[in-house]
Protein backbone atom coordinates (compact mmCIF):
# COMPACT_ATOMS: atom_id res chain seq x y z
CA UNK A 1 0.00 0.00 0.00
CA UNK A 2 1.05 3.33 -0.58
CA UNK A 3 2.64 5.19 2.22
CA UNK A 4 1.64 9.09 2.05
CA UNK A 5 3.69 11.43 4.33
CA UNK A 6 2.12 13.22 7.36
CA UNK A 7 2.28 16.87 7.15
CA UNK A 8 0.23 19.45 9.15
CA UNK A 9 -0.88 23.13 8.16
CA UNK A 10 1.20 26.15 10.29
CA UNK A 11 -0.87 28.50 8.75
CA UNK A 12 -3.30 29.53 6.52
CA UNK A 13 -4.52 32.70 4.58
CA UNK A 14 -6.94 33.69 2.03
CA UNK A 15 -3.83 33.28 -0.43
CA UNK A 16 -1.13 31.60 1.44
CA UNK A 17 -0.82 28.18 3.15
CA UNK A 18 2.59 27.18 4.87
CA UNK A 19 2.85 22.92 5.49
CA UNK A 20 4.93 21.45 7.97
CA UNK A 21 6.41 18.42 7.15
CA UNK A 22 8.77 17.31 9.84
CA UNK A 23 9.75 14.09 9.11
CA UNK A 24 11.12 15.04 5.69
CA UNK A 25 13.23 18.03 7.52
CA UNK A 26 16.19 18.49 5.46
CA UNK A 27 15.22 16.54 2.58
CA UNK A 28 15.81 18.76 -0.50
CA UNK A 29 14.82 16.03 -3.13
CA UNK A 30 11.80 15.28 -1.26
CA UNK A 31 10.61 19.41 -1.16
CA UNK A 32 11.73 20.07 -4.93
CA UNK A 33 9.69 17.16 -5.98
CA UNK A 34 7.04 17.97 -4.16
CA UNK A 35 7.36 21.52 -5.19
CA UNK A 36 6.70 20.39 -8.98
CA UNK A 37 3.53 18.21 -7.91
CA UNK A 38 2.02 20.75 -6.21
CA UNK A 39 2.30 23.49 -8.83
CA UNK A 40 0.42 21.54 -11.10
CA UNK A 41 -2.41 21.98 -8.24
CA UNK A 42 -5.63 24.68 -9.56
CA UNK A 43 -5.39 27.98 -7.82
CA UNK A 44 -1.66 27.64 -6.60
CA UNK A 45 0.46 30.05 -8.56
CA UNK A 46 3.92 29.30 -7.02
CA UNK A 47 5.35 26.94 -4.27
CA UNK A 48 8.15 27.97 -2.25
CA UNK A 49 9.82 25.23 -0.24
CA UNK A 50 11.90 25.25 2.79
CA UNK A 51 13.68 21.92 3.44
CA UNK A 52 16.11 23.27 6.18
CA UNK A 53 12.73 23.43 8.32
CA UNK A 54 10.61 20.90 6.89
CA UNK A 55 7.97 23.44 5.32
CA UNK A 56 6.70 25.21 2.33
CA UNK A 57 4.48 27.93 1.72
CA UNK A 58 1.58 27.77 -1.30
CA UNK A 59 0.63 30.89 -2.74
CA UNK A 60 -2.76 30.32 -4.24
CA UNK A 61 -6.05 32.53 -5.55
CA UNK A 62 -8.35 29.77 -4.44
CA UNK A 63 -10.44 28.30 -1.70
CA UNK A 64 -7.61 27.68 0.80
CA UNK A 65 -9.43 24.36 1.94
CA UNK A 66 -9.92 23.02 -1.33
CA UNK A 67 -6.18 23.92 -1.68
CA UNK A 68 -5.43 21.51 1.08
CA UNK A 69 -7.63 18.66 0.00
CA UNK A 70 -6.49 18.62 -3.79
CA UNK A 71 -2.38 19.52 -2.37
CA UNK A 72 -2.80 16.36 -0.30
CA UNK A 73 -3.93 14.07 -3.56
CA UNK A 74 -1.13 15.69 -5.56
CA UNK A 75 1.72 15.25 -2.76
CA UNK A 76 0.47 12.17 -1.48
CA UNK A 77 0.57 13.72 2.17
CA UNK A 78 -1.81 13.15 5.22
CA UNK A 79 -2.78 15.87 7.06
CA UNK A 80 -2.44 15.66 11.09
CA UNK A 81 -4.59 17.22 12.93
CA UNK A 82 -2.82 20.21 14.90
CA UNK A 83 -4.13 22.52 18.23
CA UNK A 84 -1.81 25.30 17.19
CA UNK A 85 -0.69 24.84 20.40
CA UNK A 86 1.48 21.61 20.73
CA UNK A 87 4.74 21.99 22.05
CA UNK A 88 7.83 20.09 19.42
CA UNK A 89 8.25 17.56 22.15
CA UNK A 90 4.21 17.18 21.47
CA UNK A 91 4.09 17.26 18.13
CA UNK A 92 6.76 14.73 17.67
CA UNK A 93 5.43 12.30 19.73
CA UNK A 94 1.83 12.66 18.11
CA UNK A 95 3.32 12.86 14.57
CA UNK A 96 5.46 8.96 16.14
CA UNK A 97 2.03 7.56 17.04
CA UNK A 98 -0.10 8.86 14.25
CA UNK A 99 2.63 7.29 11.55
CA UNK A 100 2.27 4.41 13.87
CA UNK A 101 -1.30 4.15 14.08
CA UNK A 102 -1.65 4.16 10.26
CA UNK A 103 0.93 1.57 9.30
CA UNK A 104 -1.10 -0.52 12.44
CA UNK A 105 -4.67 0.14 10.26
CA UNK A 106 -3.09 -1.05 7.14
CA UNK A 107 -1.82 -4.29 8.83
CA UNK A 108 -4.79 -4.95 10.35
CA UNK A 109 -7.10 -4.40 7.20
CA UNK A 110 -8.58 -1.29 9.94
CA UNK A 111 -9.22 -3.05 12.52
CA UNK A 112 -6.86 -1.86 14.99
CA UNK A 113 -5.51 1.07 15.84
CA UNK A 114 -3.14 2.52 18.74
CA UNK A 115 -5.58 3.46 20.75
CA UNK A 116 -6.86 -0.23 20.39
CA UNK A 117 -3.78 -1.86 21.34
CA UNK A 118 -3.19 0.48 23.71
CA UNK A 119 -6.39 -0.44 25.48
CA UNK A 120 -6.02 -4.51 25.07
CA UNK A 121 -2.31 -4.09 26.50
CA UNK A 122 -3.36 -2.64 29.56
CA UNK A 123 -6.46 -4.57 29.93
CA UNK A 124 -4.33 -7.65 29.37
CA UNK A 125 -1.68 -6.62 31.79
CA UNK A 126 -5.00 -6.15 34.50
CA UNK A 127 -6.10 -9.11 33.71
CA UNK A 128 -2.39 -11.09 33.72
CA UNK A 129 -2.43 -9.08 37.50
CA UNK A 130 -5.55 -10.60 38.73
CA UNK A 131 -4.33 -13.94 37.43
CA UNK A 132 -1.06 -14.09 38.91
CA UNK A 133 -2.20 -12.95 42.52
CA UNK A 134 -0.28 -9.94 42.40
CA UNK A 135 -2.64 -7.25 42.93
CA UNK A 136 -0.49 -5.25 45.05
CA UNK A 137 1.98 -4.12 41.59
CA UNK A 138 0.35 -1.93 39.44
CA UNK A 139 -2.77 -2.36 40.13
CA UNK A 140 -5.32 -4.74 37.53
CA UNK A 141 -8.01 -1.63 38.56
CA UNK A 142 -5.91 1.12 37.47
CA UNK A 143 -4.79 -0.27 33.95
CA UNK A 144 -8.57 -1.79 33.87
CA UNK A 145 -9.22 2.51 34.87
CA UNK A 146 -7.09 3.81 31.69
CA UNK A 147 -7.60 1.23 29.26
CA UNK A 148 -11.16 2.04 29.90
CA UNK A 149 -10.87 6.10 29.35
CA UNK A 150 -8.39 5.34 26.36
CA UNK A 151 -10.96 3.27 24.79
CA UNK A 152 -14.02 5.92 25.58
CA UNK A 153 -11.94 9.04 24.98
CA UNK A 154 -10.60 7.41 21.44
CA UNK A 155 -14.67 6.61 20.42
CA UNK A 156 -15.97 10.25 21.81
CA UNK A 157 -12.92 11.78 19.83
CA UNK A 158 -14.03 9.59 16.16
CA UNK A 159 -17.78 10.82 16.65
CA UNK A 160 -16.63 14.18 16.83
CA UNK A 161 -14.18 13.96 13.89
CA UNK A 162 -16.58 12.47 12.10
CA UNK A 163 -19.22 14.77 12.43
CA UNK A 164 -16.66 17.44 11.78
CA UNK A 165 -15.80 18.93 15.19
CA UNK A 166 -12.24 18.64 15.20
Amino acid sequence: MHEQTLAYVSHKTRSRIRLKIPSRKKDHTFFASLAEKLSSVEGVSAVEIYPLTGSLLLIHSSDPDRVIETASVAGGLRFARNSGTRTNLHRRVSETFEGIDVSLRDATGNDLDVSGLAFLALLGAGIYQILKGNLTAVPWYVAGWYALNIFLFDKSNSEEHNRGLI
